[in-house]
Parts: structure tokens; sequence; C-alpha cells
């Protein structure tokens, strides 16, 4: 079995030496970039598994980076280099739904650890998908066989579970999702907000509750209203005819969001 790859990309030669040395001595397939224009080049070059990064880098920074990554390989694990341990960096690492993030002084040990868990993580998500896309084949040739579908369309793979929403349609087991005949390339992050708000379409989530339904975990209203700015702002960017006038994912001032059901007629 071969070893995972990992692109570090640091602008300081000690971390990328330092680092780059223990992981190969660990036997990865190791890279380094020392900016975020060669990482850039590299992504485009070849797929990674894992990926330490630092985010304060000089020209294209780490969260650019990063946004990268997660287009061009979603699954990928992301692991944050940081030389300050505050809050920004913790909810930077948040937004761009980071393993985890740790300070340039951890211990050799503890980097080691790190990785090996975000492997570890990594691969049972990926068994994990690999079981529900055996699992919905199966179930789209059994469901073939003893019924026939109502009203297909020739785009709908057999066996999943659709929400629609208007000219909206989710696809929750392929986590695909069009708009009209367009195919909408999400993020994991922006794919699942969207099936939380359309499962309650016309009905306001709260931030507390869409930041819990999307990212599995609980915040206080302002904060979970910050974490999910972003997300939202891509997110509309992707789906809104218009983004800065939007018609589908409206904001309820103070409160949350809610997926309307209708969305209103541009005048």
């Amino acid at each position: 079995m071969s070893q995972a790859s990992i692109l570090l990309v640091d602008d300081e030669f000690p971390i990328r030496a330092t680092l780059g040395d223990l992981l190969r001595r660990r036997g990865y397939d190791v890279q380094t970039a020392d900016s975020g224009e060669e990482a850039l080049d590299r992504i485009a070059q070849r797929p990674f598994d894992l990926f330490l990064l630092d985010l304060r880098l000089p020209g294209v920074d780490g969260i650019t980076v990063a946004q990268r990554v997660r287009e061009r390989y979603p699954d990928a694990a992301i692991l944050i280099l940081t030389g300050h341990g505050s809050l920004d960096s913790a909810i930077e690492g948040i937004h761009l739904g980071v393993f985890d993030y740790m300070l340039k002084t951890s211990s050799p040990q503890d980097v080691l650890a790190r990785v090996k868990s975000a492997l570890e993580a990594q691969a049972e998500q990926r068994h994990k998908k690999s079981l529900m896309t055996t699992l919905q084949t199966v179930v789209g040739e059994l469901g073939g066989k003893q019924q026939e579908p109502s009203e297909p369309t020739s785009q709908q793979p057999a066996g999943d579970q659709w929400i629609r929403v208007g000219e909206l349609e989710i696809g929750l087991w392929r986590q695909m999702a069009r708009l009209g005949e367009q195919t909408l390339n999400l993020t994991p992050t922006e794919f699942r907000l969207l099936s939380c708000l359309a499962q309650q379409a016309g009905l306001v989530m709260s931030y507390a509750n869409l930041l819990r339904c999307a990212q599995g975990y609980e915040a206080e209203s302002s904060e979970a209203a910050e974490l999910l700015k972003p997300h939202i702002y891509h997110l509309r960017q992707k789906i809104e005819p218009d983004p800065s006038n939007p018609r589908y994912i409206l904001t309820v001032r103070g409160t949350g969001y809610v997926l309307a059901v209708e969305p209103p007629q541009s005048k």
C-alpha cells in the first residue's frame, strides 16, 4: 500500500526542511512549496491526500490556496500551520472546513499524530462514500426492476433521494444539485448548507440551527452568523442571478436565513 502524499506549504525554510524531513522519514510522499503561487502550480499538476498549509503567505495567501484545494480536491485533508494561537486562526480554519490547526512550535510527535488522525478520518470518509455509491447502485437496480419511475427526468440517477424547491433540485445521496438545467459546482459545506435550507424551505432557519445542521457543532447566534456568512456569500455567487439582490437564499436580519419556496420575480 502506497503512503499518502502531502504538500507542505510554508514560506519559512526551517519549517519546510524540518517538517518535510520528519514526514519523509515516516514514509510519506512529501512535496513542498514556499509560496501560494508555487502551491497552486503543484495543485494543478497532481492531487495530494493532505495539505499542511500556512495561512499567512506573501502574495497569494493561504486562504486562497485552501479555497482552490477545496474546489479541486473536495476530499483532501487540510491541516493549518500557524504561528499565532489566536481565535482568528481557529475561525479561519473553520471557515475553510479544515481538519485541524496547530502551532508551528508543536512537537514532532504532535505533528505526526495529527497527520495520522487527519488521514485516517479521510480514509473513513472515502470508505463511507464508496459504500454509499455501491448501495445507491444496488437500490437503483432493484428499484428499476420492481417499479416504473414516475415522470423521471433524463438526468436523474435512479435510487437517489431528491428535494425539489422550484427550479432547484438536490440529490442527497449523490450530493449534487441543479438549478434548472445547470449543475451547480458546490463545495461539501455549500452543499450541506443548501440541503439544510431546502429541507426547511419557506421556513426561517436560525444561524445556530443552520450551523448545527450543516457543520455539526454548536455556536452562539452571533458567532454562528459570522461562521456562516462566507459560505452563504459563495453559495449565492453560484445560484443567484444577481447575488447582491438574492432571490433564493434570503437573509432574515438578526435571525437567520430562509430558502424561498417561490423566489420573488424581478420587476
